[in-house]
């Protein structure tokens, strides 16, 4: 099921003109070179581009730990940002879970949030039983607990950096049935 144009634009905090992206392979010289939406004094910890232009990143200082620093999702264009959560930045990594889950040509990886009345998942899958290996990239925004949403695919070519450096500075997700949690 997908949210009204209206409620999604509202979710996204953007325009209409977020569509699905096809898959090239990962992360492209000129993509790593550019901070994308992070400050020059701040590290990219993932991010990637729409078609429409537009990025998706998650920011943090440079010392981020799960006791220090901070952890920033910022969406939109060099400049002109459309969404940044959270606006307060002390204590910022506990407003973020972390889920993971491997085995044998198989690995999922997500961070998830809240912000106001939507849910939002910015994932990485890999699915090597298929035949053909598949990875995707994508952000989920959600309306509630999860029965009306749209799913966006991040384009591959300009993925830069990997959800997986968030495992030990994230809580867990506990949340994902995937993930197994301690």
């Amino acid at each position: 099921m997908s949210l009204p144009k209206t409620l999604l634009a509202a979710a996204l905090g953007l325009g209409l003109g977020f569509l699905p992206l096809a898959s090239t392979p990962p992360t492209t010289a000129s993509a790593q070179s550019q901070k994308m939406l992070c400050t020059a004094n701040e590290q990219l910890i993932f991010g990637a581009v729409t078609t429409g232009g537009k990025m998706a990143c998650l920011c943090g200082s440079p010392n981020l730990t799960a006791q220090r620093g901070y952890l920033q999702y910022r969406f939109g264009r060099p400049g002109r940002i459309e969404l940044e959560y959270p606006a307060e930045r002390a204590g910022s990594q506990q407003r973020f879970y972390y889920a993971h889950y491997t085995r044998f040509q198989r690995e999922w990886a997500s961070v998830r949030f809240r912000n106001r009345e939507y849910n939002y998942r910015l994932f990485y899958s890999f699915d090597g039983e298929t035949g053909r290996p598949t990875t995707e990239y994508g952000l989920n925004v959600y309306l509630g607990e999860g029965d009306k949403g749209t799913n966006f695919t991040l384009r591959r070519n300009t993925v830069v950096g990997r959800l997986q450096a968030l495992e030990d500075i994230l809580p867990c997700d506990r949340e994902d049935p995937t993930n197994d949690c301690p």
